[in-house]
């Protein structure tokens, strides 16, 4: 699981590198208010027990990488913790989690999440 979460990861560096170069045009800037929106329909899809695949199939498709979520953890509630922050072509939230681990254990953590709107629309947890 960590595999796939760290080659999402680096294919979106790549992606944001690759577009970045050295000529014009320049990678586009997530919007801020977009990837909130994206963030809450994501976390509230988690939270109504659709899956990551789930995602996928939207018009426009969410890429989500999500160890917690892929662990069959169930989101119970989440809290935004701040507006966010743009982060190169992305939006960091920090946003803290109540879910209910694959054991049943209550568990209450932050993270924090980088939304991309464009090209692509991603939604990943960062790796600190």
């Amino acid at each position: 699981m960590r595999f796939l979460r760290r080659l999402f990861g680096l294919l979106a560096v790549w992606v944001s590198f690759s577009l970045l170069g050295c000529s014009e045009p320049r990678v586009p800037v997530s919007d801020l208010d977009q990837a909130r929106k994206i963030a809450v329909q994501v976390l509230e899809a988690w939270k109504s027990g659709s899956t990551m695949d789930d995602m996928k199939k939207l018009s426009p498709p969410i890429i989500v990488s999500e160890d917690i979520w892929r662990g069959q953890a169930v989101l119970k509630s989440y809290k935004f913790g701040g507006d966010g922050s743009l982060v190169g072509p992305n939006v960091r939230f920090e946003i803290q989690l109540n879910y209910e681990d694959n054991r049943g254990k209550s568990v209450e953590k932050s993270f924090a999440y980088l939304v991309t709107t464009t090209p692509a629309i991603t939604f990943f947890r960062e790796e600190r």
